[in-house]
């Protein structure tokens, strides 16, 4: 990489050496976390010895600088914070599983974990100073119509989480001035769809049980993350419809969103050489999508259909009423075309 950089140039104008080894040796790695595979062997597939794959090499952490803010752990209590059955009657693909989820969840005393983050950005606009930060830390309001947001990580739904996401969450709540909190929702393929959708809303119901407004939630995600934010405005848009009751989300900020399951743009080869992503045919049981949703099925018609889902491909659904939306992406990314559409 270094090589090529000085013998033939920037792989882009405004790449340094830095940006170009970056992405030359990280996606060197991605094409190692899904290994091709074919629908002819699906049967010799393990998916569990593949999530523990994962589990054994997670993402990088990060910190957060102490000249940046300061976190601590939350846990959530799913039973204090679970849907309710009735609210999801017709909510489509995802009824039945959701079923299933909420009914286990009823029995048991399964827990998420969060990490709250405040900058001293976000403490000051509360009179918080750095040497008695401890109420900044609390899960609690710290004003009547405070906001905050509810990050939502990447990682492909089979990886990441809080520590992954640190450094990140923490220059958006410097610059944003609004405390964070992101949880670790469970992870494909060992839990496919719609288990990370039912963490997402306990996490804003965990919220708006604490105190905040659901107006005054801020959702925000990158890659995965982004999709799983777009799911959960539809699932909030859904209940409010059946319950009548206000949960429209104060806006959403995508990062290079994962906009489907079905993507088609040309960038996801144009840009191939430049992404430090490396794009992964669906038709590989072990892509990220196929251990996402239904981990194990053939990719045929029925498959195909199901992904046409709006709560898999939101774009293929109806969008109105969407809370103020921003999306950032890079023009070099595989997926800016889909991102685009």
């Amino acid at each position: 990489s270094m090589v090529g950089y000085f013998l033939y140039g920037k792989q882009l104008p405004s790449w340094d050496l830095e940006m170009q080894v970056f992405c030359d040796v990280v996606r060197h790695h991605t094409r190692g976390l899904f290994l091709e595979s074919s629908d002819k062997t699906i049967e010799d597939i393990d998916f569990d010895k593949i999530h523990e794959g994962y589990a054994a090499r997670p993402m990088p952490s990060t910190k957060l600088s102490i000249d940046v803010g300061v976190y601590c752990a939350h846990s959530i209590t799913v039973s204090d914070c679970n849907l309710d059955s009735d609210w999801i009657s017709g909510i489509g693909i995802a009824e039945d599983p959701l079923r299933s989820l909420i009914e286990k969840d009823a029995s048991a005393s399964r827990q998420i974990y969060g990490e709250l983050l405040a900058s001293w950005s976000a403490c000051a606009v509360h009179g918080i100073h750095r040497n008695s930060h401890d109420r900044a830390l609390e899960m609690r309001p710290l004003a009547d119509n405070e906001k905050i947001v509810l990050c939502l990580h990447g990682g492909s739904y089979v990886m990441g989480g809080p520590s992954s996401h640190r450094e990140v969450l923490g220059k958006m709540t410097e610059s944003s001035k609004l405390r964070s909190f992101i949880i670790d929702y469970r992870l494909a393929p060992k839990h496919p769809f719609p288990a990370q959708l039912h963490d997402a809303f306990i996490a804003f119901q965990y919220l708006v049980n604490q105190g905040f407004k659901p107006h005054n939630i801020v959702l925000a995600g990158d890659s995965a993350g982004g999709h799983l934010c777009v799911d959960l405005v539809l699932l909030l848009r859904h209940i409010a419809k059946t319950t009548l009751r206000q949960m429209t989300p104060a806006g959403v900020i995508l990062l290079s969103p994962l906009p489907g399951m079905h993507m088609h743009g040309a960038s996801l080869h144009k840009n191939a050489v430049y992404d430090y992503l490396w794009p992964t045919p669906i038709e590989w049981p072990t892509s990220p999508i196929r251990l996402f949703y239904k981990p194990g099925q053939k990719y045929d018609d029925e498959y195909r259909k199901e992904i046409c889902d709006p709560l898999l491909t939101p774009v293929l659904g109806d969008l109105s009423e969407f809370p103020p939306t921003i999306i950032q992406s890079g023009s070099s990314e595989i997926l800016i075309d889909d991102i685009r559409e």
